[in-house]
């Protein structure tokens, strides 16, 4: 009764008799006239039994003509008004619903206007949802908003935002983390005005409540590596290098090396101890096995990079048997190979060390270069006279004249590089001047013997820099710029300039120390780049032992072979307990002695598959030719063709 009364009050107020609009039988008067009562969404206020009610009524609820909708039953509920904030980001819709019973019911929905979701939208659903998606998907929070413009596409964006001091004591938490500010910053009057400025009731930390709030983010995020450390199936390569603080104290960094299930290259800072004492081998690899356990990576370790000292030589004896000793007493699998790709020698260190050596043949070069630059810097009005003398020869002097730093020699060739190219202005200097540059100017002989060996160290510093990336992986690229190097020390060996062959003999003795301890290692990841596979270490093999080529692929195959079964035996533990879990009926098997010759004819073919393994495939096909097709120059990604194809070398990969 309430329902029909409600019904004839909204047809009343509308200009519809009842008696030409029944309720339910979807007929309607002739030529109606639908008032300005029924706009979008607006709310009419009604009279019927006695009391009033608020219906609002939308375009989905009436007729083309202005009547009501036959079969629906609106609601004489009074409506709260939408008073929460969270409506600006809402548009409201009705919408009808038929129920199994034939009936129809007006549903209210709310729609993001940021984005496509939908949800519930009558009063009695709350506001809790609404707000949830807002903050978790458009960044927006409970709260006053505010206005802030955006730049995007060239274009400014006018959006929403809350100040929130909880992010922004954290953003000036990380500010000190990645800059190295101290503690004491959050106390520095002028920086603290400075931020009143922007944010009068901006509440500052001391810096006792900051430091700790920085150890709490850094233990929550050590946390959170731990547990995702947990969850990663593969093995890890790591480094160790030594640092000594500005109050003279020894650390020692352990960076751990990764590809993650996205096949994108990972690394993290697992541990910074203080090592104490003199940095003996045994001390290092002690702190090392530690920091290690620490994280349960023991038994996930693949290899080890450090650089070429004596004590670390020690130090990687000591990790290799005290890894084996705990595999031993942990039944867990010991080290790939018996750990023979576990010692990674630092290629940069090697470079550095062989351009050393070559160094000492031009010391005196070298050093009155080094000289006649340091005047000119420290001195603004000799500064001033070597820009007219560049000028003067139409030299860009813009570009600057580095110093070099002793102990690293691309520092050097940096160095040398820009003084060969300011030689004429050098030398008008020093003509202008011969009084002080007289005891220090390079002779015609030591600008030649400079030009000579930069031509040489060019090589050396376009390999430094291709194995000093970060952004890509380089041990597939080593092999191929290890192997140049080799050769043209050897074609040095045999010039006839003198000064090229003694400087090409003090880098050779080295180098072939450490070829003999790397090439191998260098070699097995080089074969598993698809673009040279076998082949490029034929060819490099062929021009540098000639003769004895074949014997040396024979021992780098070999261990190739070794590291794909190590890789094989580990993949029928993994999957016998998946088939334990779950192992399916299996009706008997229709066999006997006397079908023994059947099932060797049945499956002949299945068995002579299965002699062909992935690594055979593998090494089969054709070395992968790229081609960029955007034509753009990108680089080959080695990781991105592993991921396509892991489905097809589920054990190389």
């Amino acid at each position: 009764m309430a329902a029909a009364s409600a019904n004839e009050s909204v047809c009343a107020s509308t200009g519809a008799s009842p008696a030409t609009a029944p309720v339910g039988t979807g007929e309607s008067a002739p030529n109606p006239q639908p008032p300005a009562a029924l706009a979008l969404k607006e709310t009419t206020t009604v009279a019927g039994g006695g009391r009033a009610a608020n219906v609002v009524i939308t375009e989905e609820e009436t007729g083309v003509d202005g009547t009501c909708s036959a079969g629906v039953e609106p609601s004489t509920k009074r409506q709260k008004k939408t008073t929460s904030k969270v409506w600006d980001f809402y548009t409201k819709l009705t919408v009808t619903h038929k129920r199994d019973d034939g009936t129809t019911e007006v549903q209210v929905w709310a729609k993001c206007k940021k984005c496509s979701y939908k949800t519930r939208g009558e009063s009695n659903k709350g506001t809790t949802v609404l707000w949830n998606h807002v903050n978790a998907k458009h960044d927006v929070k409970k709260g006053q908003q505010q206005l802030k413009v955006e730049k995007s596409e060239g274009k400014d964006i006018i959006e929403t935002y809350k100040y929130d001091p909880e992010v922004s004591l954290k953003k000036f938490y990380q500010a000190i983390v990645m800059h190295e500010y101290p503690f004491v910053m959050a106390e520095h009057e002028f920086f603290v005005d400075f931020i009143k400025s922007l944010r009068p009731n901006f509440s500052f930390k001391s810096r006792i409540t900051t430091r700790k709030e920085i150890l709490d983010m850094h233990l929550a995020q050590k946390k959170k590596l731990f547990d995702q450390l947990k969850t990663i199936s593969c093995r890890f390569s790591a480094t160790m290098d030594m640092w000594t603080s500005n109050q003279n104290k020894g650390y020692m960094c352990i960076t751990i090396h990764w590809i993650d299930d996205n096949w994108q290259m990972q690394k993290r800072i697992i541990c910074l101890p203080f090592v104490k004492g003199q940095h003996k081998g045994t001390v290092l690899a002690s702190e090392f096995i530690k920091g290690i356990m620490s994280w349960n990576l023991e038994k996930r370790l693949f290899a080890l990079t450090l650089d070429n000292a004596s004590n670390n030589n020690k130090c990687v004896i000591s990790v290799v048997k005290e890894l084996n000793k705990l595999a031993k007493l942990q039944k867990y699998p010991p080290l790939i190979c018996g750990g023979i790709f576990f010692h990674v020698r630092c290629l940069c260190h090697i470079l550095n060390l062989v351009a050393q050596n070559g160094l000492t043949v031009i010391g005196s070069a070298v050093k009155n270069i080094r000289a006649i630059i340091v005047i000119m810097k420290n001195s603004p009005l000799q500064w001033e006279e070597f820009e007219k003398c560049a000028d003067f020869f139409n030299l860009n002097n813009k570009s600057g004249l580095p110093l070099d730093v002793p102990t690293r020699w691309n520092s050097t060739y940096e160095m040398l590089s820009h003084a060969i190219y300011y030689r004429n202005a050098f030398d008008r200097l020093v003509y202008l001047h011969k009084d002080k540059y007289k005891h220090c100017a390079p002779s015609d002989d030591e600008w030649e013997m400079a030009a000579s060996f930069c031509k040489c160290l060019k090589l050396f510093n376009d390999a430094t820099v291709l194995f000093s990336g970060t952004q890509y992986p380089t041990a597939n690229m080593f092999w191929w710029k290890f192997c140049d190097i080799k050769l043209a020390i050897t074609e040095w060996c045999a010039s006839a300039d003198i000064l090229i062959a003694s400087m090409a003999q003090a880098m050779q003795e080295k180098y072939d120390k450490y070829w003999k301890k790397s090439n191998i290692a260098l070699a097995v990841a080089c074969f598993l780049d698809p673009r040279y596979k076998k082949r490029l270490i034929e060819y490099f093999l062929q021009r540098i032992y000639k003769d004895r080529a074949p014997a040396e692929l024979s021992l780098i195959m070999d261990v190739v072979k070794r590291l794909f079964e190590a890789y094989l035996s580990s993949i029928p533990s993994q999957t016998s307990k998946a088939s334990a879990q779950s192992e399916p009926i299996v009706a008997p098997a229709h066999t006997s002695e006397e079908n023994t010759d059947i099932e060797e004819f049945l499956y002949e073919d299945e068995v002579n598959r299965s002699e062909v393994s992935e690594l055979d495939v593998y090494m089969a096909e054709k070395p992968f030719r790229w081609v960029d097709p955007s034509g753009s120059g990108a680089a080959f990604d080695i990781l991105s063709w592993w991921k396509t194809n892991q489905a097809k070398y589920p054990i190389l990969s």
